[in-house]
């Protein structure tokens, strides 16, 4: 049974994706599904950012390609304990350097694969000064755009259901944030086109 501080809650096909930080441990941990890896909407529509969840796991820890952080969901038991502040977080942010790999929005599976798997890193929590603005190449999308801890600037999608909802209704989002960016598996388009990628992804926003 962990105990996770959820920090993510993203949408991804049949379903979501979530992760969050073991309040024992203090690593990453995203549970998956067995089946297509993905969280039912039933289950990941009933907790929110910052809530604490007890979730049952399997001891396997499954090689998924480049997402050394996933656990295999024992049951859909799954009990919200408590939550914790903003600030409560704060120590967990890794600001200092590049975010997950590498200096752009991407990263290739040449890079990871280069890497033992115990290096594998596909979730990272950063606080950043963000603008959030339409994808320029597809309107009904939104991006987050700020600096890493490095100077890179980021352009990445973003998510994040309950954001993307308040900015289609003209809220504004704060800008000072913390960012719980996500790698996203290996894709490439249907005709083979491009090489496979591995796109970084805005999976939880949390105003500061």
């Amino acid at each position: 049974m962990a105990e996770l501080i959820i920090l993510a809650n993203s949408v991804k096909p049949g379903g979501h994706c979530v992760a969050g930080i073991d309040r024992r441990s203090g690593e990453w941990i995203r549970p998956v599904s067995k089946e297509n890896r993905a969280i039912p909407s039933l289950v990941a529509g009933k907790i929110k950012l910052l809530d604490v969840v007890e979730i049952p796991l399997t001891s396997c820890r499954p090689k998924d390609r480049y997402q050394r952080e996933n656990r295999l969901v024992e049951s859909w038991d799954w009990k919200v304990i408590g939550s914790v502040s903003s600030m409560d977080i704060l120590n967990y942010c890794e600001d200092n350097t590049i975010i997950l790999h590498s200096r752009n929005d991407r990263v290739t599976p040449q890079v990871l694969e280069a890497l033992p798997f115990e290096e594998w890193k596909s979730l990272q929590l950063v606080r950043a000064d963000v603008i959030f603005e339409r994808d320029y190449w597809n309107r009904n999308r939104w991006r987050a755009s700020f600096y890493d801890g490095s100077g890179n600037l980021l352009y990445l999608k973003v998510d994040y259901p309950e954001v993307v909802a308040r900015l289609n209704n003209g809220e504004e989002i704060e800008s000072d944030c913390l960012l719980t960016i996500s790698l996203a598996g290996p894709w490439t388009p249907p005709d083979g086109s491009q090489p496979e990628r591995c796109y970084k992804l805005v999976a939880g926003v949390i105003e500061l």
